[in-house]
């Protein structure tokens, strides 16, 4: 029920945008962007297109959490302006799975901004020392989004590199609603389905190199310096997003995609 009365209440917030447009008789400011994303012919340009309307009002960075279509417990990202240096580390360290703020904002189902969640948030050790390096980190200020799918599967939208005086005088009502519409279009282009080669981390591309070399899940452990059970965890989303079942056709899958040669 929940996520429908969330559902509900974003639609009610564009049909409002829509009557406040035909009341002047001229697009409001904020409104023509969800033509803009409606007319967004795959992802890559629906992107753009929202990454662009947010820094109109300041924001300079954009960031979508998904689920990804064949595993819904998965999550993928999608990002426009974050700072690079910042996400290279995200994604190598696999700080997705430490991350604690998309699950709690998807949670509490309301507009957030980064300081608002961080004072309500009651980490675990592991997830406070992800945030410490967090708050260190580039990454300023911004709102945090939940939306919901068309079939009711949740996401995070997060928008970011503001000034906070342009934080402080965003419409949350409107940002949500672009965020939220923009969720219901990228479920139209069936995200998830983008080829192996864009989806694998670092770390499962090394990972992916070791079983190419013949190495043992407690062999690879010790190599990278972590453990056997998060190698085989790093091992399953591999062999998910390689769609194969076993070493052998992954390794052969990563010389097919030229992760993996014969030198």
């Amino acid at each position: 029920m929940a996520y429908f009365n969330r559902v509900s209440k974003l639609a009610i917030e564009i049909e409002r945008f829509q009557e406040k447009a035909h009341h002047f008789g001229e697009p409001m400011p904020g409104f023509e962007i969800f033509n803009s994303i409606d007319h967004a012919s795959d992802a890559d340009e629906l992107l753009e297109v929202v990454s662009e309307f947010f820094r109109s009002f300041g924001f300079q960075a954009v960031c979508y959490v998904l689920p990804k279509k064949n595993d819904l417990d998965d999550y993928q990202l999608f990002e426009r302006g974050m700072p690079r240096r910042w996400m290279n580390r995200y994604m190598a360290l696999n700080y997705q799975d430490i991350d604690p703020l998309p699950t709690y904002v998807m949670s509490q189902e309301k507009v957030m901004s980064i300081r608002e969640a961080l004072a309500e948030l009651e980490p675990t050790e592991e997830q406070a020392a992800y945030l410490a390096e967090f708050t260190d980190s580039p990454v300023t200020d911004g709102l945090l989004m939940p939306t919901v799918g068309r079939k009711r599967v949740q996401g995070f939208f997060g928008a970011t590199q503001v000034s906070d005086e342009d934080l402080a005088a965003a419409d949350r009502s409107l940002m949500h609603a672009i965020a939220q519409h923009t969720h219901w279009r990228f479920d139209h282009f069936g995200t998830g389905r983008e080829e192996p080669s864009k989806k694998l981390s670092p770390r499962e591309i090394e990972i992916l190199r070791w079983i190419g070399a013949g190495k043992s899940n407690p062999e690879i452990a010790v190599i990278l310096g972590i453990s056997a059970p998060t190698v085989a965890t790093h091992l399953k989303r591999l062999f998910a997003k390689l769609e194969v079942n076993d070493r052998v056709s992954a390794a052969l899958k990563g010389y097919k995609l030229g992760f993996l040669t014969d030198a």
